[in-house]
Formats: structure tokens, C-alpha cells, sequence
């Protein structure tokens, strides 16, 4: 018996791979289809039954009826191949814009977490850090506006800080999962809540196995070349089901250590005084001593210095593992019941020494108001100060600790029973549990003040400054602690789910929908700290029994003579000489803790049809839904902890229409009226209110969702087996866009309670100054979609065993964040114009070989940016990413992974100009590995 092992660590697929060998049909009641609430038990005679995720492969990487016609011979499909032909499936039969990724897919991509191998797909980009990818956009919109489903159940899953709606995927391993469904178009039976896609994540279940017991088991190393450590990555998987296959059980595991390193030279943004304005005051110097003229003195203090100038260098310690269950009961074709259960955790740590020129950011007596320029360049093109002499400068040497310990639990149940030829139902019930909690935040300050002869120069490099300090940074003698930071804080989301949706066919053309869910969802989060600003009595002088030497000796072309060794706290040796835990209490950080209970009920009634006529078919469906969103928001006023209540509710018609002028050729038109909700953090009434001055600032619990209206066309030629051409237009019209605002309200409007003004100055009817957040204006995305996939079959050997997939899109946003036109405020943030992914494989019997790259342009982080910059934003960059495997004998195969092996810089900038902001790698990984499957 053969096997066919793929390009990266995917236990689910190395079973699909081999799953039937025993097996003569692939039993089609055994998939349980994605595109929709309630899977039909067949498609309409003009129609092909998609391959679902999951579905059994011969032991040769056959995927079972996955055989096309060419020139009237039979081409069988294997590998890798097989995995892109059932995507196509998938994509092909569905009503509405679909493009998934499936388990051999996934697993022929080398990808650390499940984020990495979404972004194969058009349309998509993600956000990275430490080196991996965390959230996902599509089509130009954010993770807050995206959907999660896992195993048909919304799910929420945070890590570290995350107080959003968005779905961090970087606390699972994609080893764990099957497909990936990304919906772009809506229908009446997807539940809202979002504006951009609906993105469903499917485990492993026993029955879409082979009878009897099957196993799987995967082991890496992983290699840094910043770290230089070699860490474990390990997944097996153990499924059984009984010869009838009516019955079966399964078991995943995933485990992965991570230790990357980051380097980096920031500025956290620019900022410049004002020669209308003395020396000495706002964020002016206190002098220029080679200022002759008032010429000089006016470029001097009207160009732009780094508020923080300093090298970084960050130190990460990761360990993800995850666990997948699931049971499968099925006595017929017409019942089954599946109980699936899944939980990840994700730990990281975090060490960050850097030295800083602190004076810079301190626009105070004692910062730069005492800063003197002793000599200094400028450029005039970025209107910077490119190289400056200071005296009397404050010097920082800061080192922080952070640890992050992050879980997701989720348990549903999904069962389906077809009552009759015409008449069906299915249930679904879940409960999950997301944690992301900050246990243990610590940073310490050592400080130098007025030193004299700090220098910085960018005119040999305007991203790697050399940075002398005017005095020996390894002395600990020359430090004080002055400061501590420490702090905990957390956020945990629950979320109860329970669906029931039934479906009668009337006939071979109409069936109608009914359905409806209850969702209860729970939001809370919490922060205490111990800062402190310490007492000269409290200060360390000389700090040689709690400091420690730091170097930054990586890849960084940093300018020779650069100061780049240090003295720098030692987190635990400080903590235990200041006795951290004992002499510094805990505080509550009242804007710290707030609470969401939000219930969102929801009903359909879709009607899909597949009408053949005049020798094509037209399909699709047309619906509508409803759904009804009450919330109870907390937080702290002050001192006092408010609760406010709110709801609103929203009719969501929608239609996806698909006609198949050919067997080869599809067009499609989507429309639809979209929501989804306000994100977390701006709905907490927490704040500050001052009743005799008749002032408040605060969120806004009143806040209605995000509404638009969506367009989508398409046209898709399946030109060639396992080939498609396809371009897809898209259109939003986004009713508006949270925005910041100040106004002059009666208090009675606010949504306060009149309690608060008990006993003060001020009555209900009392004009206040509120500034909060408010559903300002909004605007317009659009953007086109096109796709390119095809095996190269038609070159002559070897090259005939060459393929490609590509995709590319272009994004184009006209938005308005605040209340009025502003031409400044009217792109979208976290939006690239320009996306596209490509892969080149070659796969033949006993190897496989791909190479894949994925680019996304320049796009905005916020804007104005801050100290009078115009805008800070993320500099477009490609990641390259290879793989190879060879089978050494049918049971075990040797595989070679590299990710970002370009070591891909994030370019943070501040302004138009090209301000350096953030200029931050990670390294490559290289992954080597053995298989075995069962």
C-alpha cells in the first residue's frame, strides 16, 4: 500500500491521504457539506456534489471520484492536485462568492498557525506579529468585521490584549482543522454580523475516515536563524469507526515551542516645536548653540525629531498546543449526530531591554524644554532632523516582561435527520469559552539625566540610525531606578449558541428555508497595576546588583560605532530587591474593567431554487432574515460602575444568483444588506464626568451596528480539468463608521442613569460637553478579484508536472470617519490596495516541491498620525515561503519547510514624508521533519 505525505505538518491530512484503502466508494452521506444550515441530501441534476473537507483519499493520494475527462481519457487526479480540484468543487457548486481551503491544501503550505494558510486565498491579508500571522482582512475590511464559525457555531477566540470582536487565529495550529470556507456574499441563512466575509473552520470527524483504527504522526524541528534554538513541533491524530461505519470516534493533538527573537529601531513617531514660540517651551529645545542666524533658529525648531529614538531588541517564548475530540453516530443515510469538542492554548512570553533618549518624548521642564542643540543636519525633503549633537539629554535604559496565557474551549453538538424525501431538519447547540489574559506585565526604568554629546545620525541610513549616548551605557554606576510599571489585566468572552433550521423540497426546482438561533454573548475585562514613580528614597543608586548587560548583535546593518551594548534592568532580580509583590499594592485601573452582555436572536425564511432553461441552469436563492441585538453594557464613571441597555433591531434581504451557461462557464450576481456590531471597546459608558463643570468622556453604549449594502458579480471559466479564470467585482456602501466626536448634550440623552447627578450641581436637563463615540458618516469600498489556477500538463517532461495558483485584488475605499466631509479622513484603515498570492508547485510520484509568496501594498494604521504627523502606516511587503518532501518508503516521508525566507522587514512609517516609525524583523524558520502514518 502506498502513501502520498504532503509539504507541511497536517495529521488530518496525512489521513485523508491514505484513509480508504480498504474502501471501493466514498460513501456521500459521510460528508457533511458546508454551504449551508441544513445539508441537502443531494444537488440538482445540473450540479455537481461538491467534495467536502474531509473526504476520504485512496492511500495513493486519490481522492475518490475525483476523475475528470480530457480528450476522452480519464485523468486521475492525486496529492495536491486532488485538494485544489475538490476546492474548486466547493467553489463551483455554490450559490454565493466561496473559496476554501481544504486539509491537503493546508497541509502543502508551510504555515505556523491557521492565519497562514488562510491568506492563500483572494482577497485575504493578515496582520503579523512575532513573526506569525494573527488576524485576517478581507476585501479590504478588518478582523472586526469578519465572522468566525467553527465546526457551524460563531466562536471568538482572543489572545494577549485583544478587546475587539476580531478572531485572532494564531492560538490554533492548522493541523487541527480540515477546510477553511470563506463565504463573501450572504444569505438569509448565515447569521449577521459581518461586513466583510463569514469564514468557517471545520475539525476532523471519524466517519470521514476509513473504517476500522487509523493513525498518524508528525514531528518537527523548528529553526530560528535570529534565536538560533531548535524547537519541537509534533501532531498525531487516532481515529476509529466500526465496519458499518455508523458509529466512530476521533482524537487530534497538536504541540508546538517557538523561541523568536525580534530586533528593531523605532521611533514611536516624530514631533517638532514651533519657531513662532521661545526656546524652552511646548516641545521647543532650550537652545542651539550653532543657531547664528534666525534662519537657522526657525529650521532648527520647525523640523521634526524622534520622540523615542532606541533600539530593540525583543525575546519570545511560545508554546501553542491544541486538542481535538469528536464523536459521530449515523444508524442511517437519514440521521446522523455528531459531538465535537476543541480546545488550544497558546502561552507567550516576552522580554524587551532597549535604551532610549527619553527627553525627546517629555515636552516638560525636564525634557526637551532643557534639551540644547549643539550641532545638527537637516533634511529638508522629510523636514527632519537627520543628525544632531544634544546636551543635557535624559537617557533610559528599560527592560519589560510580559506573559500572555490565552485558551479556547468549545464543545458543540450538530444533528440532522431527514424526516422525509421532502422534509428535513437540523439542530445545532454550543458553548465556548475565549480567555486572553495578561497575568504578569512588569517594566522597570533605569535612568541617566543631563548627559552631554548625545548623537544620533540618519544620513547614511534613514531606517538604522547610529546612536552614541555621550557616556558608557555598560556602567552601572551612571544608573538610577527611578520607575516601576507592573500591572495584570485579562478579558474573557463566553458565547452560548443554539440553532434549529428545517427545509422542504417542493420539488426538482424550489426548496424553502426556516430557520432561527439565540445567541448569548458575554464580554468581560479587568487591569489592576502598581506603578509607581519612585521617591529619592526609594531609588536604587547604582545599579550593579540588579542590572544586567544587553546586546544587540543580530542582523541589523547597523552604522559601526554604535552604542549597542548596555546595562539593563534584571526583571527578577529588581522585583526581589524592591519587593514588588509586597510593598507595592494593587490598584484597580477603573477604565481597566467593563462588562458587554449582549443576546442576539436572529430568523430566516430563504427560498433556493435550480431552474434549467434553455440549456443552462440558473440557481441560487433569495431571502430574509432578521435579527434583534440587546445589550447591557458596564463600565466605571469615575468610581461608579454604570450599566446602560440597548437595542436595536435590523431585516437583512439578500440574493445570490448563479448561472451555469456551461458546464465549464459560471456566472454570478450577489446582493445583500449587511450589519455587524460596534466593537467592544467603544460601547463601555466607562469614563470621566465632572458634574460642576458640566463635562463627560466616555464610550458610548448607544452605538447601532455597522450597516451597508453589498454587490458582488462574477464570471468563472473551469477551462481545463482542475483549472479556473474567474474575475469577481465587488461593491459596499458602508452607512457609517464609528467616529469620535464632541458635542453639547442634555444630560437625559446620554443613556445615564440620573443617579449620578445626585447631589450635584447639575440636573437631567443640564447641557453637558460629551465627548464620546458616535455612528458618524461612512463611504464606499470596491475592488475586482481575479483568479488563475491550472496544472501545466500541456509542457513537455518534466515540466508537464509544474502547476500554479495566483490571485490578486485590488481595493479601493472612500470613507468618512467623523461626523463631516473631511478630505484627510477618507481611506480606510488596515485596507492595501493592492493583494496577490502565487504558488508554483511540481509534484510527482515520491516528491513534491512548492514555492508560494503572498504581498500586500502599503496601507493606513491611523491618521492624522499623531504629533503632527499626517498619517502612520505599514509599508507593503512580500513573504516567500518553500517546501519540500520526499518519501523514503510508503509509511514515512522526510519533509524541508522555509518561512519568510526573504527575513521580510515590517516598515512602520510615520507621515508622507517617510518618517521611520517601526523597522522590526523576526528571521526565517526552517522546518525539517519526519512522518508516519499508520
Amino acid at each position: 500500500m502506498r502513501a502520498s505525505f504532503r509539504a507541511t505538518v497536517s495529521t488530518s491530512a496525512l489521513l485523508i491521504a491514505g484513509a480508504v484503502a480498504a474502501q471501493t466508494t466514498t460513501p456521500p452521506e459521510a460528508v457533511s457539506p458546508p454551504t449551508s444550515q441544513i445539508a441537502p441530501p443531494s444537488t440538482s441534476p445540473s450540479q455537481e456534489q461538491p467534495v467536502a473537507a474531509g473526504a476520504p483519499v485512496q492511500s495513493d493520494g486519490v481522492a475518490e471520484g475525483d476523475a475528470s475527462q480530457e480528450g476522452g481519457q480519464e485523468i486521475i487526479v492525486t496529492g495536491f492536485r486532488s485538494s485544489l480540484q475538490k476546492a474548486l468543487n466547493v467553489k463551483k457548486t455554490e450559490a454565493g462568492a466561496v473559496d476554501a481551503i481544504l486539509a491537503e491544501d493546508m497541509a502543502d503550505f508551510p504555515d505556523l498557525n491557521l492565519a497562514e494558510s488562510i491568506q492563500r486565498l483572494p482577497g485575504v491579508t493578515i496582520e503579523r506579529d512575532a513573526g506569525q500571522g494573527r488576524t485576517i482582512s478581507v476585501r479590504g475590511l478588518s478582523a472586526d468585521f469578519t465572522r468566525v464559525r467553527i465546526n457551524g457555531l460563531e466562536a471568538q477566540a482572543a489572545v494577549g490584549g485583544n478587546r475587539s470582536r476580531g478572531f485572532d487565529f494564531s492560538i490554533f495550529a492548522s493541523e487541527l482543522f480540515n477546510s477553511v470556507t470563506v463565504r463573501k456574499t450572504q444569505s438569509a441563512e448565515i447569521e449577521e454580523g459581518s461586513l466583510g466575509a463569514t469564514v468557517d473552520l471545520q475539525t476532523g470527524r471519524p466517519l470521514d475516515f476509513k473504517a476500522g483504527f487509523d493513525a498518524a504522526l508528525s514531528t518537527q524541528g523548528s529553526y530560528n536563524d535570529l534565536s538560533k534554538k531548535v524547537l519541537p513541533r509534533i501532531a498525531g491524530l487516532v481515529s476509529w469507526t466500526n465496519d458499518d461505519q455508523t458509529w466512530g470516534g476521533l482524537i487530534s493533538l497538536a504541540y508546538s515551542e517557538r523561541k523568536p527573537t525580534s530586533e528593531s529601531f523605532n521611533t514611536t513617531r516624530w514631533q517638532a516645536g514651533s519657531s513662532a514660540q521661545a526656546y524652552g517651551t511646548n516641545a521647543n529645545f532650550a537652545g542651539c548653540t550653532i543657531c547664528a542666524t534666525p534662519a537657522q533658529r526657525a529650521e532648527v525648531l520647525n523640523a521634526f525629531y524622534p520622540r523615542i529614538p532606541r533600539y530593540t531588541f525583543g525575546q519570545f517564548s511560545e508554546d501553542r498546543m491544541g486538542i481535538t475530540a469528536s464523536l459521530q453516530w449515523k444508524p442511517s443515510d437519514r440521521t446522523e449526530v455528531s459531538i465535537d469538542a476543541l480546545h488550544s492554548r497558546f502561552n507567550q512570553e516576552f522580554e524587551s531591554p532597549n535604551i532610549e533618549a527619553i527627553s525627546f518624548s517629555r515636552s516638560t521642564a525636564t525634557g526637551v524644554r532643557e534639551t540644547i542643540v549643539r550641532d545638527y543636519e537637516i533634511d529638508r525633503e522629510k523636514n527632519v532632523i537627520s543628525y544632531g549633537v544634544f546636551d543635557r539629554v535624559d537617557v533610559r535604559s528599560e527592560n519589560g516582561f510580559d506573559r500572555n496565557e490565552s485558551r479556547f474551549t468549545q464543545v458543540s453538538l450538530n444533528a440532522r435527520h431527514q424526516f422525509s424525501d421532502k422534509f428535513r431538519g437540523q439542530l445545532k447547540l454550543g458553548k465556548s469559552k475565549a480567555e486572553a489574559l495578561t497575568p504578569t506585565s512588569i517594566s522597570y526604568q533605569f535612568d541617566v539625566n543631563n548627559v552631554n554629546g548625545y548623537t544620533y545620525d540618519f544620513r547614511n541610513n534613514d531606517r538604522l540610525p547610529l546612536i552614541k549616548y555621550g557616556f558608557d551605557v555598560t556602567d552601572p554606576s551612571k544608573f538610577t531606578l527611578t520607575e516601576v510599571r507592573a500591572s495584570e489585566g485579562g478579558a474573557i468572552y463566553d458565547l452560548e449558541s443554539a440553532a434549529a433550521a428545517v427545509a422542504y423540497k417542493f420539488d426538482d426546482v424550489f426548496e424553502l428555508k426556516l430557520g432561527g438561533e439565540r445567541r448569548g454573548y458575554g464580554f468581560n475585562s479587568f487591569g489592576r497595576q502598581r506603578n509607581r514613580v519612585l521617591s529619592a528614597a526609594e531609588q536604587i543608586v547604582s545599579v550593579g546588583n540588579i542590572g544586567k548587560l544587553a546586546s544587540l548583535d543580530g542582523k541589523l546593518a547597523i552604522p559601526n560605532g554604535a552604542d549597542l551594548s548596555y546595562i539593563t534592568p534584571d526583571i527578577w532580580k529588581t522585583t526581589e530587591a524592591i519587593g514588588l509583590y509586597k510593598n507595592f499594592p494593587l490598584v484597580p485601573t477603573y477604565n481597566g474593567f467593563r462588562e458587554v452582555s449582549e443576546t442576539d436572536t436572529g430568523a430566516y425564511a430563504q427560498l433556493d431554487f435550480a431552474q434549467p432553461f434553455g440549456g443552462t441552469t440558473l440557481r441560487g436563492n433569495v431571502g430574509l432574515r432578521y435579527a434583534r441585538t440587546e445589550t447591557a453594557s458596564s463600565g466605571f464613571l469615575n468610581t461608579t460602575y454604570v450599566t446602560v441597555d440597548n437595542k436595536y433591531e435590523d431585516w437583512l434581504p439578500s440574493a445570490n444568483l448563479a448561472l451555469d451557461a456551461t458546464d465549464r462557464l459560471v456566472f454570478r450576481f450577489g446582493v445583500a444588506k449587511v450589519m455587524s456590531r460596534p466593537t467592544l471597546s467603544n460601547l463601555t459608558p466607562g469614563g470621566s464626568l465632572n458634574t460642576s463643570g458640566q463635562t463627560i468622556s466616555y464610550g458610548n453604549p448607544l452605538l447601532e451596528p455597522f450597516r451597508a449594502k453589498n454587490v458582488d458579480l462574477a464570471a468563472e471559466w473551469y477551462f481545463a480539468p482542475e483549472s479556473l479564470l474567474a474575475v469577481a467585482v465587488f461593491y459596499k456602501k458602508i452607512d457609517s463608521f464609528i467616529a469620535s466626536d464632541i458635542s453639547f448634550l442634555p444630560y437625559r440623552e446620554l443613556g445615564l442613569p440620573d443617579s449620578l447627578l445626585v447631589g450635584t450641581p447639575s440636573s437631567p436637563d443640564q447641557i453637558f460637553q460629551v465627548t464620546r463615540n458616535i455612528n458618524g458618516t461612512g463611504g464606499t469600498l470596491k475592488g475586482v478579484e481575479f483568479q488563475y489556477q491550472q496544472p501545466f500538463k500541456f509542457l513537455p517532461a518534466p515540466f508537464d508536472n509544474l502547476g500554479f495558483i495566483g490571485n490578486y485584488t485590488y481595493v479601493d475605499s472612500r470613507v468618512n470617519y467623523r461626523t463631516v466631509a473631511d478630505p484627510l479622513y477618507n481611506r480606510l484603515t488596515g485596507q492595501s490596495k493592492n493583494l496577490f498570492n502565487a504558488t508554483l508547485y511540481y509534484e510527482v510520484k515520491g516528491f513534491s516541491a512548492r514555492v508560494s509568496a503572498a504581498y500586500r501594498d502599503a496601507y493606513l494604521v491611523s491618521f492624522p498620525g499623531g504629533n503632527g504627523n499626517t498619517e502612520e502606516g505599514i509599508k507593503g511587503a512580500t513573504n516567500i515561503d518553500a517546501a519540500i518532501r520526499y518519501d523514503l518508503t510508503p509509511k514515512f516521508s522526510l519533509t524541508l519547510e522555509g518561512v519568510n525566507l526573504t527575513d521580510t522587514y515590517s516598515d512602520r512609517y510615520a507621515d508622507v514624508t517617510d518618517r521611520v516609525s517601526n523597522y522590526r524583523h523576526f528571521g526565517r524558520e526552517i522546518l525539517f521533519g519526519l512522518r508516519w502514518r499508520y
